[in-house]
C-alpha cells in the first residue's frame, strides 16, 4: 500500500511538472511575442508567480476532489484509480505538446478521473460535476472570446488617435504586469486540483476502509511539493505551443496581446476567487486571442491552426477518459482489482 501511495504521489508530481512545462509559456507567450519582455525574464517571472499561486487558495481543490468522482471503499482501488487518472492525463498532455497543440491540463485530469472512476465502479456526481466543472470549462472560452472582442472594439476606437509608438510602449508595460498576474492565477487554478487528489490518496491510506472521502484541507507539505513541481516544469517550459497560439494562428500587435491577456486575467481571477470553479487557462487565453482578431472588419485567425485547437478542446476529456478506461481494464485484468 505504501508503494502504491508513493506511485500516486510521483505520478502527481510528474503531472504537475508536465502541466507547468506545457502551459507556462502560454502565460508569457503574448508578452514575449509583443516584445514586452525577453523570454528568459518572462519565464523567470512565471516560475516565481506560479510557485506563489500554487500555495494560495483551496476552493477549487475542494470542488475537484469532492464533486466529480465520489471516492469510497477499498484503499487499493482508490489509489489505483488516482494513479491511472494521473498517468492518462500526463500521457495526453505530452502527446498534444508533441503535436504543438494547446491543451487544458484541467480537461486532461478530469477526463482521466472520469474514465478511471467508471472502470473501478465509483459513483460520478453528475449534477455537481456539470454545474461546478463541465459548464465552467465549456462557457469560459466563449466568455473569453466575447470579452476580448468587446475590449478590442472599445480600445481600438478610443485609442485610434494615439501614435503607435507610445501606444505600443504603454501596452507592453501593461502586458508585463498581466504576465505576472496570469502566472499567479495559473498556479492557483492548476496546482490545487493536483494537490487535492494527493490528499485523497493520503486520506485513503490513513482511514483504510471508509465511506465517501471528503477533502476539507490541503496540508502544507503537499502544497509545497506540487508547487515546486509546477515551478520546475515552468522553468523547463518550451515554446512549441506558443508558436502555434500566438504566432502561427493569429497576428498580434502589443495592444492586442495586452487585451487578450487582460481578458483572460479577468476571467481567470473571477473563476478562481469569486466563483471558485475550475477553468482552463489554455482555452480562455486562446479564445481571448481569437476575440482580438475578429473585432475589426476582417479576422486574421488561420483555420489550419485554429481548427485543430478547437478539436483538441472538444476531444481532450473523452480522449483522456478513454485512455484511462483502457489502462484501467489492463490493470484489472492483470491484478484482479
Amino acid at each position: 500500500m505504501e508503494l502504491l501511495l508513493a506511485a500516486v504521489v510521483i505520478a502527481a508530481v510528474i503531472f504537475a511538472g508536465s502541466n507547468g512545462f506545457h502551459d507556462a509559456a502560454l502565460t508569457v507567450g503574448n508578452a514575449v511575442v509583443g516584445r514586452a519582455m525577453r523570454p528568459g525574464w518572462a519565464l523567470s517571472l512565471a516560475v516565481i508567480f506560479n510557485f506563489i499561486g500554487a500555495l494560495l487558495g483551496e476552493g477549487i481543490a475542494i470542488v475537484v476532489a469532492n464533486q466529480i468522482v465520489l471516492f469510497s471503499g477499498s484503499t487499493d482501488v482508490i489509489l489505483t484509480t488516482l494513479l491511472i487518472a494521473f498517468v492518462a492525463a500526463t500521457t495526453w498532455s505530452l502527446f498534444t505538446y508533441y503535436l504543438a497543440l494547446p491543451v487544458s491540463s484541467t480537461h486532461c485530469l478530469i477526463g482521466g478521473l472520469l474514465g478511471a472512476g467508471v472502470v473501478f465502479g465509483f459513483s460520478v456526481n453528475t449534477g455537481e460535476a456539470m454545474d461546478s466543472v463541465v459548464w465552467p470549462l465549456v462557457l469560459s472560452p466563449i466568455l473569453g472570446f466575447i470579452l476580448a472582442w468587446v475590449l478590442t472594439l472599445i480600445l481600438s476606437k478610443s485609442l485610434a488617435s494615439t501614435p503607435p509608438k507610445p501606444l505600443f510602449r504603454g501596452a507592453r508595460m501593461v502586458d508585463s504586469v498581466l504576465t505576472a498576474a496570469l502566472s499567479l492565477v495559473h498556479g492557483v487554478q492548476d496546482a490545487q486540483k493536483i494537490a487535492a487528489l494527493v490528499m485523497v490518496a493520503i486520506l485513503a491510506v490513513d482511514t483504510q476502509q471508509h465511506d465517501v472521502l471528503s477533502v476539507v484541507d490541503i496540508s502544507w507539505p503537499v502544497r509545497l511539493l506540487i508547487a515546486a513541481a509546477l515551478a520546475l516544469g515552468t522553468g523547463l517550459s518550451g515554446w512549441r505551443v506558443v508558436q502555434t497560439l500566438s504566432v502561427r494562428m493569429v497576428r498580434l500587435d502589443p495592444l492586442k496581446s495586452s487585451i487578450a491577456d487582460g481578458a483572460a486575467t479577468i476571467l481567470m481571477y473571477t473563476a478562481a476567487l469569486i466563483m471558485r470553479v475550475p477553468v482552463s487557462l489554455t482555452f480562455v487565453l486562446g479564445s481571448s486571442i481569437l476575440g482580438t482578431q475578429y473585432a475589426g472588419r476582417k479576422g486574421h485567425a488561420r483555420a489550419r491552426y485554429f481548427v485543430p485547437m478547437f478539436a483538441v478542446w472538444l476531444l481532450t476529456i473523452p480522449a483522456a477518459a478513454l485512455l484511462a478506461v483502457v489502462l484501467g481494464w489492463i490493470v484489472k485484468a492483470s491484478v484482479g482489482l
